[in-house]
């Protein structure tokens, strides 16, 4: 399956730099410019998440738990993180249905849950951030999508 995915960079620095010059360069016409080592596609539904958590593989802890290799681990489980007790106390995996059930209201799903923020109300985008969760493991990329 085809990722619908648009390019991002870990540094907004370097994304506006390349931008720049891709202006420059072109004389204002747009032009998609390859990913640099280390960049992730992601969808704009997935920019409310990097805000509190990162997302490649062996980054530290932010605010919030990394989501690397989130999709299929136990709840509450990385180590180092200080979990709420209410996340604590839900146990299980991390699946696709959860995952969209705790995006969607987090606080209905854990009451008392860490992850201040209302949610993600729309189904499209709740899918879409699930779906580039999916690819966050080792040997899958964004454009895998669903099939690796």
């Amino acid at each position: 399956m085809k990722s619908s995915f648009r390019t991002r960079s870990g540094s907004s620095f370097r994304l506006a730099s390349r931008a720049i010059a891709a202006i420059a360069i072109t004389g204002g016409c747009f032009v998609s410019l390859p990913l640099a080592a280390g960049e992730l596609d992601y969808p704009d539904s997935f920019d409310v998440c990097t805000s509190c958590h990162s997302y490649h593989e062996n980054e530290p802890l932010l605010v919030g738990p990394p989501l690397w290799g989130v999709v299929g681990r136990p709840v509450a489980s990385v180590a180092g993180y200080d979990y709420s007790q209410a996340l604590r106390s839900v146990g299980g995996t991390w699946d696709v249905a959860r995952l969209d059930q705790f995006l969607a209201k987090p606080e209905a799903f854990a009451p008392g849950t860490k992850m201040d923020m209302g949610g993600i109300p729309d189904a499209k985008d709740r899918a879409e951030v699930v779906e580039f969760l999916q690819t966050l493991a080792p040997g899958k990329t964004a454009a895998d999508g669903n099939d690796g």
